[in-house]
């Protein structure tokens, strides 16, 4: 079957387009963000947490004064892209605005506002194949300013409370001298949370909707991928990290937070330094499966192992 792609409303997001190729439908909202707030089957579940209630807003005075008296950034759910490091209220801008599409050969584009006073323009590209089972997201900054600027892409994917989350750790030992794992925690988290499982080649985070506490943390993910898995279904995360490149928050490629809503699954690309009127991208495959037969066992390497290997090509 052909893409299709068609403006509609999408629950409480207003117009929206719609990408299917049949098989697969992604959603994406025009009134305001870009977010992506519908990844799955066609006719079957969303993988995406959509915050309906708009319970995660962020409001304070540095946003005020920087954006203005209304100024609130909502989360909205879905997948988002952002600029990391992550500062207040740079980071935190008020994507609420309407945005503009445009149909490519291969998918769609979503282009919003230049970002005011931060002089950063943020956009991603949605690619979709005919009978396939992913996406590529292209995601893309470009420095309006007239000075340099600092930043690494940041892509951003909110998945439904409840699943499995399986990150790799590097398995290099070519070089026994030298460490080959970086895992950056941040204040909030507590070290010994009983979500959080760290393997010798695995680190796995359990979602637990009956722990409000926040945690995130990060890792140099050199092998590129992470995945979640949620019931029937299983999300993949794929990009390339570059070994020699310098990373956000102490080397991380990936990171994760969680809430008891939903989970982050985050990956970064190099910091650069942009120069005025260049940009910079950054690509994901986000890859849906049907779950394999085996449940993952998140405290349980063997049974993870298990799982990937069911569950195919990962790489």
């Amino acid at each position: 079957m052909s893409i299709e792609i068609k403006e509609t409303d999408y629950e409480n997001y207003g117009k929206c387009v719609q990408i299917s190729n049949g098989i697969i439908d992604v959603v994406v909202t025009i009134d305001f963000g870009p977010r992506i707030v519908r990844f799955g089957f066609i006719g079957d579940a969303n993988i995406l947490y959509n915050d309906l209630e708009r319970k995660y807003v962020t409001r304070n005075p540095s946003m005020v004064e920087r954006y203005g008296k209304d100024a609130a950034f909502y989360r909205y759910g879905g997948h988002r892209v952002w600029l990391s490091p992550e500062r207040m209220p740079e980071t935190y801008y008020p994507d609420n605005e309407p945005v503009i599409y445009g149909i490519l050969p291969e998918g769609v584009s979503f282009t919003p506002v230049r970002q005011k006073r931060n002089e950063m323009q943020l956009s991603f590209e949605v690619i979709m194949g005919e009978d396939a089972t992913d996406i590529m997201v292209v995601h893309s900054a470009k420095n309006c300013s007239k000075e340099k600027q600092n930043y690494a892409l940041w892509s951003i994917t909110m998945v439904n409370s409840g699943g499995v989350e399986i990150i790799p750790q590097n398995q290099d030992n070519s070089n026994a001298l030298l460490p080959n794992r970086t895992i950056s925690i941040w204040p909030y988290t507590d070290i010994n949370d009983k979500r959080i499982f760290l393997g010798n080649k695995y680190l796995t985070v359990q979602h637990d909707d009956s722990i409000e506490k926040a945690l995130k943390i990060g890792v140099n993910n050199v092998l590129g991928w992470a995945s979640y898995t949620n019931g029937d279904y299983t999300l993949v995360k794929r990009y390339i990290h570059s070994p020699q490149a310098i990373y956000p928050d102490f080397g991380c490629s990936y990171e994760t937070s969680v809430s008891n809503d939903y989970v982050e699954m985050d990956s970064l690309s190099p910091l650069y330094g942009i120069e005025p009127g260049a940009g910079i991208r950054h690509v994901e495959n986000l890859s849906l499966f049907k779950a394999p037969a085996s449940p993952v066992i998140p405290t349980d390497e063997i049974s993870i192992q298990k799982f990937i290997d069911e569950l195919g090509s990962i790489r």
